[in-house]
């Protein structure tokens, strides 16, 4: 029996044939079929659910490529600098958390960029958070670099005397390591309502980005258990760090097993996940120019060619592809010579992670390789300026080449998603950001980098697919594809560009469940 049609709709197939259907049937967590109202009602027997469309849109399920989904549904555990836009704002929030919490408890943030977000262009420093956390241990989270209090320095071993508190990159870790993890059921918990909060936005799978032990295992748990409502491919960080300090021979013992099994539809591993430079924003991307306002600088690279080159042979030997964060393009070049050196046949796809300073003639070495790219159009809506401060305005402007990347890659080597928290995680802000090149103030950053709307939907859709080895089963609604689908307020290929952006979720389907429902459908 079919357990839920849709009709009187504008389905996008997304078949490969442009072909737009009016209804779509599922039955068994499968599309059972995909065409006109009459053939597909005739599928409904009594117990179906019937859901009247009145001609809106559905389309695939959205997959975001490249997100750390894992830092959803923190909100009342972490404290959320959500909309903060100033300092007094942020230790507000942080104040009100440390009340919450007992004497000597650690208050953690969730991640943020307080740089770009705060009008003082920078975070509070130690003797801040000591004062509005009441001396409790205190570590905020940025990414690539984090903030921690007088009592978080001290648990980690950090002399605090003529520290401000602030690390940066390979220091983040020894504060990291001493952050009490959260229970199991807490962590369930966390995951359960991140997964929801993203189908709410109409994301039905993710590339988790860096995935440590503890979340690979409670994210497998709740596939196992049935609870998870996102299809996660995992980007496996096997020491918790992006870029792993630990010997070659640990690490490659670590491995050995080779990547965890699948559990059914809702968990595989994608790959092991590895850092080769800093970012774009941060001012720290490598770079084969130097940065515009220093002619002796070329950005950072925390590892050099030979430990790379034994972290991913070891990861190859042992049947793992490599994701490498890489963002200037010496730190692409330093991936693909080592790609080049260590690729087994029988892997997934290596994946460029970022690349946002790729060069022509990289996108046509990677394509030789069939090394994929997870790009993140988001860098681009809010951080125009201070990009084109670091490096010049033609180089902001060449920054993440949407167009470049399609042509050189085609589809099914380019992949669309948010690097959230650090970026937004709306799909239809950046569906809009990657067709017209226009960041939150209305400006065309490098409009000829833009992509059109069919290639932006498949580049969060069949794209996605492709990026996770699904491509026959996923990201499109024919029949025998997985059922996961989105009903949507208004149809992304026709929208006008201010409908595009406030589309809304009406309806998200996953494996036929359905998972978010606002019921103002029938």
């Amino acid at each position: 029996m079919t357990d839920l049609v849709l009709l009187g709709g504008r389905v996008h197939t997304l078949d490969g044939h442009g072909t737009v259907a009016e209804a779509v049937a599922i039955r068994d967590g499968r599309v059972a079929a995909a065409g006109p109202d009459a053939e597909v009602a005739r599928l409904a027997g009594p117990r179906t659910r019937v859901v009247r469309l009145g001609g809106r849109a559905v389309i695939p399920g959205l997959v975001d490529s490249h997100c750390h989904f894992e830092n959803l549904g923190m909100d009342g555990h972490t404290v959320s600098f959500a909309g903060v836009r100033t300092l007094a704002a942020a230790l507000d929030r942080i104040a009100a958390l440390a009340a919450e919490r007992a004497p000597g408890a650690w208050v953690v943030g969730q991640p943020w960029n307080p740089a770009l977000q705060l009008a003082e262009g920078r975070g509070p420093d130690r003797h801040e958070l000591d004062r509005a956390a009441g001396g409790r241990p205190v570590f905020l989270p940025e990414g690539h670099a984090a903030t921690a209090s007088t009592a978080a320095l001290e648990l980690a071993g950090i002399d605090p005397e003529g520290h401000d508190g602030r690390l940066v990159e390979g220091a983040v870790p020894a504060v990291a390591r001493v952050v009490p993890e959260w229970t199991r059921e807490e962590r369930a918990a966390q995951l359960t309502a991140a997964m929801r909060a993203l189908n709410r936005r109409g994301i039905t799978s993710v590339v988790a980005g860096a995935l440590g032990p503890g979340d690979v295992a409670a994210v497998r748990e709740l596939a196992a258990a049935g609870r998870a409502t996102v299809r996660v491919a995992a980007m496996v960080t096997p020491t918790g760090e992006l870029n792993p300090s630990v010997p070659l021979d640990d690490w490659a013992a670590l491995l050995e097993a080779g990547p965890p099994g699948p559990v059914g539809r809702h968990y595989l591993t994608r790959g092991v996940k590895l850092q080769v430079d800093g970012g774009m924003t941060l001012g720290t991307a490598a770079t084969r120019e130097p940065y515009r306002t220093d002619p002796g600088y070329h950005g950072e690279l925390v590892v050099d060619r030979e430990r790379l080159g034994g972290l991913v042979a070891a990861a190859h030997r042992a049947g793992w592809a490599a994701g490498i964060h890489v963002v200037g393009d010496a730190a692409i070049d330093l991936a693909l010579d080592v790609f080049a050196a260590t690729r087994h046949e029988g892997l997934p796809p290596d994946v460029l992670i970022h690349a946002s300073l790729i060069r022509p003639d990289q996108i046509a070495r990677a394509r030789a390789l069939g090394v994929q790219v997870a790009a993140q159009v988001p860098f681009l809506w809010r951080n125009r300026a201070v990009i084109a401060g670091h490096f010049g305005d033609a180089r902001a402007a060449a920054a993440v080449p949407l167009r470049d990347l399609v042509d050189g890659l085609g589809l099914d080597g380019v992949a669309a998603g948010t690097d959230y928290p650090i970026n937004d995680l709306d799909p239809f802000q950046n569906i809009y950001a990657m067709t017209t090149r226009r960041d939150a103030s209305g400006d065309v950053v490098g409009g000829a980098q833009a992509v059109t709307r069919a290639e932006a939907l498949r580049l969060y859709t069949t794209s996605g697919a492709a990026h996770t080895g699904e491509r026959e089963v996923k990201g499109r609604l024919t029949a025998g594809a997985l059922a996961d689908l989105v009903v949507l307020d208004a149809d992304p290929l026709t929208a006008s560009d201010d409908e595009l952006r406030a589309t809304e979720v009406l309806m998200t389907v996953v494996d036929g469940d359905v998972v978010h429902d606002t019921g103002l459908l029938g």
